[in-house]
C-alpha cells in the first residue's frame, strides 16, 4: 500500500516533465525552420572601373579591356556566373577570369577580361557585364563604335560630253574623299567594262597614301572616243576593307573633223584614205582582248575581298565559340567543385 501511494504521488511531476520536454522540443523544430527562411544579406561588391569605353574598334578587330570584381564587405562571397546582357551583349563576351578559382575574401578582388568586336560601321554598341554573386546581380556598362574607312568619289557618275573622235578628248578630275571614321588607303583599279578604250586615267594621288577620315586625294580621267556614239566605262576604287566604291563613266562620241582635201593623184590619194580605215579595224581586237583582261582583273580582285571578308567574319565566329566553350567548361567546373563541397 506504501509503495503505491509513492507512485501515484509522483505520477504527476513526471507528467508535467515530459510535457516540459515537450514543449521545448517543439518550440526548437518551429524557430529553426523560421531562421532559415530569413532574408539573405546582399554582398557588397564592385566592379572596377565601374564602366569601359572602347571607343573607336575596326570591324572584325578585337579589343580588350580588364576588370576587378572586389569584395568590399565582411564575408567570403562566391563568383557564381560572369556574362554579357544588353541589347548588344553579341559583340561582347567574357575572356580570361580567375573568378573561378575559389571564394572572394573581404577585401581582394579576382580579374576578368571582356572583349569587344565590332560587326558594322558606324554603328554605336552598349552592353553590360554582369556577375551574379551570392545569387545576386551586379553590373557594369559597356560601349563602343564600330570603325571603318570608306571611299566614296565626287562626282559620281562623270559625265564628260561630247567629244570628237580622233580628237584632243575631254578631261575630268574626280575627287576621292574618306567618308568613313577610320583613317585607310585606296588603290585605284584600271577602268573596265563596256568602251574601255574611249577612257584613259592620266594621273592620281590616292595610291600608297593613307587618308585620314575626311581628307582627300584626285584622279584625272579623259574621254578620247575611238568611234561614234554613246561610251559607258566603270572607274574602280578599292579600299583596305569594305571601303570601295564605283564611279560611271559617260560621254558621247562625235564625228571627227572632215580631212583636208588630198594633194596627191588619185590614185595615191584613194591609198591614203584607205590606210586609217584598216589601222582602226587592227586596234580593235587590241582594244577588245585589253578590255577583257582587265575585267578579268577587276572579277579576281573583288572575289578576292568578298574571300577576305568571309575569312574574317569566320574567324571572329571561331573565337567566340572558343570563349563560349572555356566559359560553360569553367562553369561545370565550379559547379562539380560547390557540388563537392556540399556533399
Amino acid at each position: 500500500m506504501l509503495a503505491l501511494k509513492q507512485k501515484s504521488k509522483t505520477s504527476p511531476r513526471i507528467t508535467v516533465f515530459l510535457f516540459a520536454a515537450l514543449l521545448t522540443v517543439a518550440a526548437t523544430v518551429l524557430v529553426r525552420p523560421a531562421a532559415g527562411l530569413a532574408a539573405p544579406v546582399e554582398p557588397t561588391i564592385g566592379f572596377q572601373p565601374g564602366s569601359h569605353e572602347f571607343g573607336l574598334q575596326p570591324v572584325y578587330n578585337t579589343a580588350h579591356a580588364g576588370f576587378e570584381l572586389r569584395n568590399e564587405g565582411a564575408e567570403e562571397v562566391w563568383v557564381e556566373s560572369l556574362q554579357t546582357s544588353g541589347p548588344d551583349s553579341g559583340s561582347f563576351w567574357v575572356g580570361n577570369s580567375n573568378c573561378w578559382s575559389g571564394p572572394v575574401q573581404p577585401g581582394e578582388s579576382c580579374s576578368l577580361e571582356v572583349n569587344f568586336n565590332p560587326g558594322e560601321p558606324f554603328a554605336e554598341y552598349e552592353a553590360q557585364v554582369r556577375a551574379r554573386v551570392n545569387g545576386f546581380d551586379f553590373y557594369a556598362g559597356l560601349s563602343g563604335t564600330g570603325a571603318s574607312p570608306w571611299f566614296s568619289a565626287d562626282p559620281n557618275p562623270v559625265d564628260f560630253g561630247s567629244a570628237k573622235v580622233d580628237g584632243a578628248g575631254v578631261t575630268r578630275e574626280i575627287e576621292v574623299v574618306n567618308a568613313g571614321n577610320w583613317p585607310g588607303g585606296v588603290f585605284i583599279a584600271v577602268i573596265s567594262g563596256g568602251a574601255v578604250g574611249s577612257f584613259q586615267l592620266l594621273d592620281e594621288s590616292c595610291t600608297n597614301r593613307l587618308l585620314a577620315p575626311a581628307a582627300t586625294c584626285t584622279a584625272q580621267v579623259r574621254f578620247r572616243p575611238l568611234s561614234e556614239g554613246v561610251k559607258k566605262a566603270t572607274f574602280s576604287l578599292f579600299g583596305e576593307s569594305d571601303g570601295g566604291s564605283q564611279v560611271v563613266l559617260t560621254g558621247v562620241g562625235a564625228a571627227p573633223d572632215p580631212a583636208p582635201e588630198p594633194s596627191l593623184p588619185p590614185a595615191s590619194a584613194a591609198a591614203t584614205a584607205v590606210a586609217p580605215i584598216v589601222v582602226r579595224t587592227a586596234n580593235r581586237p587590241r582594244a577588245e582582248l585589253r578590255e577583257r583582261k582587265l575585267r578579268q582583273r577587276l572579277h579576281r580582285k573583288q572575289r578576292l575581298q568578298r574571300h577576305l571578308r568571309v575569312l574574317r567574319r569566320n574567324r571572329a565566329k571561331q573565337r567566340r565559340l572558343r570563349t563560349l566553350r572555356r566559359q560553360r567548361t569553367a562553369q561545370k567546373r565550379k559547379a562539380l567543385r560547390r557540388h563537392r563541397q556540399q556533399g
